[in-house]
C-alpha cells in the first residue's frame, strides 16, 4: 500500500474526526432525531392553513418530479427485493476480452491518431516506410506514458508502448539491446520510487545521455527519440529542467540523433506544452510529432502515423510559447510568486491566443496549428445570415498528389473596439473534413449564432455587441486565416440581460488590450474585397432575453405532509410551506409510475433519511467504514490491484456511490467512477468469493481528444464509454474535466481540453451527449470553476473579474450545460473571489440553474474542505451530493430544532438537494435493473446549439 501524503492524511483524518465527534455528541445527547425533539426554541410550528397539493409548484425546485413510465404502475411491476442491496453485478467473470473491449480498443487507436499533431516535417521526412530500419532511443519508447496520474488514470488490460508499436508494424528496430538495458533500469527505478512514494505522486524517469558507442552500435535509416513527461493530480508542474524544460542530457540526445542519422524524428510523449526553443539549436532535426498521451494504444497510433498508414490531422488546442515567460500568468502562477493561496487573474480575458494575438507576441506554435503529409486549399465560398445565424460554406481540396488526409477549418471573428475589453479574435466555429484523397474536395458548412459575438459588460451586467465591423476569418490556425466577410452592426445592442454574480471586491484585471496587436499582412485588402453584410440590430436586441436568475437566496420551500404537527428548523430564511398528501411507506418506484409526486416522497422521509441521500456511502456504520477502507487503499478484499480513492463497496475501485440506507424505501445504490481518460476500476478483484475482471479502456487524454477538432469522434468515444459503464454497473462518470488551460504548468491540464472555452465546451458537450446517448448513464462535468492549479487546491482563492469569469472560465461549462445537460456538475475545491465554490449560491444556483437552466445535480469533489466545515451552506447553495459522504450527522444536527447546534439548515434546503439526487437515481441503469423498467437519456431533445459543423449541431 502506498504511504499517505500529509495532505491526504489530514483530509482523511478530518473526515473521521468530524464523523465520530458529531456522532458521539449527538448520540450521547439522544437528540439526533429532530422529528421527535420537543424543543421549540427557533423552531417553526407547522400549521394546517394551506390546502394540500400534489404537484411541484415552487420556483426553487427545478428537478423533474416524475419520469414517464412505460410499464404498469401496479406493485407487480416491482421485481426487487427491497431488503437487499439491489445493485446488480455487471463485471465480467471471464478473463478474456469481450466484443465491447475489442471494439473500444480499436476506437481508442483511431481517436489517438486523429488527435496527434505533426509540428515539424522538414524535407517531408515523414512518413517512414516500414522497410526502413529505425534506431529508437529514449526511455519513453518503453515506458510510454498513456495518460497522467491520479483520478485521471485508467487500468486497461494492456498498453502498447512505442517500442512494441513500431515492431508490431514491421519496423526493424536496431536498438533492442539499448532499450532492453534501459527498460530494466526504468523498472528498477520505478520500483524504488514506489517504495517511498506518497499518494498522488508521479514517477518520471530521467534519461541518461546516450553515448557515441550506443549510436555506433545501432546503424539505421532513421533515428527516433522519445521524450516523455508525466504529471497528475495534486501537484503542479515546474518551469525546470526535466519538466517544462528539457534536461542537458535530453538536449544532447536529440542533437546527437539528428547528427548521427540522415533522417531524425522527435516524438513528444507529453501531456502539455514544453519549452521547444532548443529546436533553433538543432537545425538537423527533421521531424517533430506531438504524440501527446494517447491512451492504451499510443504505440500503435504512433506506428500508423509515422508509417503513413494514417495522415496526421490533429491541431493544437493551446498556444505553445517561445518562452514560458511569454504566458501572461507565468510570474504569479501557483508558487512562482511565493503565494499560492491567492491567485490574481490579472490578465482578464487575455488567455492563450487571445493574449498572444492581442499583444502581438510571437508563439512557437500558434493555437490551431498542425501539419499534414499533404496540402489543402481552403476556399470560403459563401457567408450569409440565416435568421440570427451566420453561415459559411467552405470548400476544402486535397491539393497533394500522394497522401490522403483530413483538414480542419477554423472560423474566427474580430469584434470592433468599444466599451469593454476585446481580444483580437475569438474562435466561433470549426469543422473537420472526411478523409480526402489527392484531388478530392469537400464543402463544409459552419454556422454559429451571431449573438455569440457579444461581450460581457460588467457595468450593465449584460452581453452587448458594440456598433462597428465584425470581421469573419477562416483558415486552419489562428495565425493562418483570411477574411471571409465583414459584418457591419449600425448600432450597439444588448443581446442578453443578466445580473452581477460572483463579483470580486476589486477587479484584479490589469491587462486591457494593446495598440500593437497582431494584424495579418493582407487584412485591409481582404476586408475591401470580402462579402459585406449589414446586420439588423432589431433581430439581435435581447435575442436571448432577460435571463436574470429568479431564485431567491433568502427563501426556501419546504414540503410537509397534510396533518403533520412537525416542528421545522428555522435559521431566519423565509419559508414557504407546501402541504402534500401523506405518502408514508411509499417507494421511489411510486414516483416513477406517477402514483405520487417527488414532493410527497421527500415529505415522507425523515431528516436522518434525507441526510443519507445527500451524502455518499461514507457513514458511521459498517458500510461506511468499508468505504473508508477502500478510500485509503486497504479495502476491496485485499486486492493487489486496489485503486486508492475508490470508496464504492459495490463496484471494486469505483470512486463512490450513493447510500444503501434507503433500500427499504425503494432507492437503489447508484455508483460513480473516475475519470476523464476512462473508467478507473480495480482490474481484477474478488466479489462474493468470485474473481471478476474489470478491464476498462484507457482512452487518450482530454487534451488529445480536443486536438482531434472533431466533435463526432469525441461523441463516438463518449458513446463507447457509456456502453462500458452499463457493462460494469457504473451510473455516473466523473468526467469530462474541462477547466481552462490558463497556464501550461497546471498538473491536471492533461485531463482538460484547451485554453479556449469554445473548444472546451463543445468537446465536453459532444462527450456528454455520446455517453448519455446510452439511457441510464450520465456524466459529471468538472471542476466547477476556475480550478486552474493543483497547488493548495483545497483552499486557494482565484480572484477573477466578472468579464473574464463569464467569457473564459464559465463559458465552457455554460456550453456543456446548455448543449448537453449532464447528469451532474462537480463543484471544485477552490475559492473564487473569496467564497468556496461548493458553497457559492451565486455559482451553483443563480448562474448554473437560474441563468443556464441546469436540471441535474451538483456534487462536491472528494473530501471538499467546505463540506466538512459547513455542510449546511452547501445544501442551501445548491450543492446536492457530498462525496464520498461523512456529513450525515452534522447535517442532522443542523436541521434539528435543538437549542444548541440546531436551526442552521432549513428542512426545505435538505429536501431540495435530496429531490435532485433521487431524480438522478430514478433515471439510472441501477434503477432500471432494479425494477425492470426503461429510463430516459439524461440529455433531452431540446438542447441548445452553440455551433453547427457540416450539418450537425453542437
Amino acid at each position: 500500500m502506498k504511504k499517505l501524503s500529509s495532505k491526504k492524511l489530514i483530509t482523511v483524518l478530518t473526515s473521521l474526526i468530524t464523523t465520530f465527534v458529531f456522532g458521539f455528541v449527538t448520540y450521547s445527547a439522544d437528540t439526533v432525531n429532530a422529528e421527535t425533539t420537543d424543543t421549540t426554541q427557533g423552531a417553526v410550528q407547522v400549521e394546517q392553513t394551506m390546502p394540500a397539493v400534489t404537484s411541484d409548484t415552487s420556483q426553487q425546485d427545478d428537478v423533474s418530479t416524475t419520469t414517464p413510465a412505460t410499464t404498469s404502475d401496479t406493485a407487480s411491476a416491482v421485481n426487487a427485493d427491497s431488503n437487499a442491496n439491489v445493485q446488480a453485478s455487471y463485471s465480467a467473470t471471464s478473463d478474456q476480452p469481450n466484443d465491447t473491449e475489442i471494439a473500444n480498443s480499436q476506437l481508442a487507436t483511431s481517436a489517438a491518431e486523429d488527435g496527434m499533431v505533426l509540428l515539424q516535417n522538414q524535407d517531408n521526412s515523414l512518413p517512414i516506410s516500414t522497410d526502413q530500419s529505425v534506431a529508437l532511443f529514449g526511455a519513453g519508447a518503453y515506458g510510454t506514458v498513456k495518460g497522467g496520474t491520479g483520478s485521471g488514470d485508467a487500468n486497461p488490460r494492456q498498453t502498447v508502448n512505442i517500442w512494441d508499436g513500431l515492431q508490431n508494424a514491421g519496423y526493424q528496430v536496431t536498438t533492442n539491446d539499448w532499450l532492453t538495458k534501459t527498460a530494466a533500469d526504468y523498472d528498477q527505478k520505478k520500483a524504488d520510487f514506489s517504495k517511498t512514494a506518497v499518494l498522488l505522486s508521479t514517477f518520471n524517469y530521467t534519461d541518461p545521455e546516450i553515448s557515441q558507442a550506443d549510436f555506433d552500435a545501432a546503424p539505421a535509416d532513421v533515428g527516433i527519440y522519445v521524450l516523455s513527461r508525466n504529471a497528475g493530480e495534486g501537484k503542479d508542474r515546474t518551469n525546470t529542467k526535466g519538466d517544462y524544460q528539457i534536461t542537458d542530457a535530453e538536449f544532447n540526445n536529440i542533437k546527437n540523433i539528428a547528427n548521427n542519422y540522415s533522417n531524425s524524428v522527435l516524438l513528444l510523449n507529453v501531456g502539455g506544452p514544453i519549452d521547444m526553443s532548443f529546436l533553433y539549436e538543432v537545425p538537423n532535426l527533421k521531424s517533430v510529432l506531438l504524440v501527446s498521451q494517447g491512451g492504451q494504444n499510443t504505440g500503435t497510433a504512433v506506428a500508423d502515423l509515422i508509417s503513413g498508414k494514417t495522415t496526421p490531422s490533429g491541431k493544437l488546442t493551446d498556444t505553445w510559447a517561445l518562452n514560458y515567460s511569454d504566458y501572461p500568468s507565468s510570474a504569479t502562477f501557483a508558487e512562482n510568486d511565493g503565494n499560492s493561496m491567492t491567485e490574481n487573474y490579472n490578465e482578464g480575458i487575455y488567455v492563450g491566443y487571445r493574449y498572444f494575438d492581442s499583444f502581438n507576441i510571437i508563439p512557437q506554435y500558434e493555437f490551431g496549428y498542425g501539419l499534414s503529409y499533404t496540402n489543402f486549399s481552403i476556399n470560403p465560398d459563401k457567408t450569409y445570415v440565416d435568421g440570427n445565424n451566420l453561415v459559411s460554406q467552405v470548400t476544402v481540396t486535397n491539393t497533394g498528389d500522394t497522401y490522403s488526409g483530413r483538414e480542419v477549418v477554423e472560423e474566427y471573428y474580430s469584434a470592433p473596439a468599444g466599451t469593454v475589453d476585446k481580444a483580437f479574435q475569438n474562435l466561433a466555429a470549426y469543422a473537420k473534413t472526411d478523409v480526402l484523397a489527392p484531388g478530392q474536395s469537400q464543402t463544409l458548412t459552419l454556422s454559429f449564432p451571431i449573438y455569440n459575438m457579444a461581450s460581457y459588460d460588467t457595468s450593465t451586467a449584460s452581453y452587448i455587441m458594440d456598433a462597428g465591423d465584425y470581421i469573419i476569418r477562416i483558415g486552419n490556425s489562428s495565425r493562418n486565416t483570411h477574411v471571409a466577410a465583414v459584418l457591419n452592426l449600425p448600432e450597439k445592442v444588448t443581446t442578453e440581460q443578466l445580473a452581477n454574480e460572483m463579483m470580486p471586491d476589486a477587479d484584479p484585471t490589469t491587462l486591457h488590450g494593446s495598440s500593437t496587436m497582431y494584424t495579418p499582412a493582407d487584412q485591409a485588402a481582404e476586408m475591401a474585397s470580402a462579402t459585406q453584410i449589414t446586420l439588423d440590430p432589431s433581430t439581435l436586441s435581447y435575442a436571448l432575453g432577460d435571463n436574470t436568475s429568479q431564485y431567491d437566496t433568502n427563501s426556501v420551500t419546504t414540503y410537509v405532509e397534510q396533518g403533520s404537527n412537525q416542528l421545522l428548523p428555522n435559521n431566519g430564511l423565509k419559508q414557504d410551506i407546501q402541504y402534500v398528501d401523506p405518502a408514508e411507506g411509499s417507494s421511489l418506484f411510486d414516483v416513477y409510475t406517477g402514483k405520487i409526486t417527488m414532493d410527497q416522497y421527500v415529505a415522507s422521509l425523515s431528516t436522518k433519511q434525507l441526510t443519507k441521500i445527500v451524502n455518499g456511502n461514507l457513514d458511521l456504520n459498517a458500510e461506511g467504514f468499508e468505504a473508508l477502507k477502500n478510500q485509503i487503499g486497504i479495502g476491496q478484499g485485499g486486492s493487489s490491484n486496489v485503486v486508492v480513492g475508490g470508496a464504492s463497496t459495490t463496484v471494486p475501485g469505483a470512486a463512490g456511490q450513493t447510500t444503501s440506507a434507503l433500500l427499504d424505501r425503494g432507492v437503489p445504490v447508484s455508483v460513480n467512477s473516475d475519470g476523464p481518460a476512462g473508467l478507473r476500476l480495480t482490474p481484477i478483484a474478488t466479489k462474493n468469493g468470485q474473481t471478476i475482471y474489470q478491464y476498462a479502456t484507457a482512452w487518450p487524454i482530454g487534451t488529445l481528444m480536443a486536438q482531434t477538432w472533431d466533435p463526432a469522434m469525441v461523441y463516438q468515444v463518449g458513446n463507447a464509454v457509456g456502453k462500458e459503464m452499463a457493462e460494469f454497473g457504473i451510473d455516473t462518470w466523473l468526467a469530462p474535466g474541462m477547466n481552462i488551460h490558463r497556464n501550461p504548468l497546471n498538473g491536471r491540464n492533461f485531463e482538460y481540453y484547451s485554453e479556449d472555452p469554445l473548444v472546451a465546451g463543445i468537446t465536453a458537450a459532444a462527450e456528454t451527449r455520446g455517453v448519455q446517448s446510452n439511457p441510464g448513464v450520465g456524466t459529471t462535468i468538472k471542476h466547477f470553476v476556475a480550478n486552474n492549479e493543483e497547488t493548495n487546491r483545497f483552499v486557494t482563492n482565484s480572484v477573477i473579474g466578472e468579464q473574464a469569469l463569464r467569457e473564459i472560465y464559465l463559458k465552457g461549462f455554460e456550453i456543456a450545460v446548455k448543449d448537453a445537460q449532464p447528469e451532474y456538475v462537480m463543484s471544485s475545491y477552490n475559492r473564487v473571489n473569496g467564497e468556496y465554490n461548493s458553497g457559492n449560491y451565486d455559482l451553483l444556483t443563480n448562474i448554473l440553474r437560474g441563468e443556464w437552466g441546469f436540471k441535474g445535480g451538483v456534487m462536491t469533489d472528494w473530501f471538499s474542505f467546505k463540506s466538512f466545515t459547513d455542510p449546511s451552506a452547501l445544501m442551501h447553495a445548491g450543492n446536492d451530493l457530498i462525496m464520498p459522504g461523512g456529513t450525515q450527522i452534522p447535517l442532522q444536527v443542523d436541521a434539528s430544532v435543538l437549542p444548541i447546534g440546531g436551526n442552521k439548515l432549513m428542512l426545505g434546503d435538505l429536501q431540495k438537494s435530496a429531490k435532485r439526487v433521487l431524480t438522478s437515481i430514478m433515471n439510472t441503469n441501477s434503477f432500471a435493473k432494479t425494477y425492470n423498467v426503461p429510463v430516459n437519456s439524461f440529455t433531452p431533445q431540446d438542447v441548445s446549439t452553440t455551433m453547427g459543423a457540416n450539418g450537425q449541431n453542437w
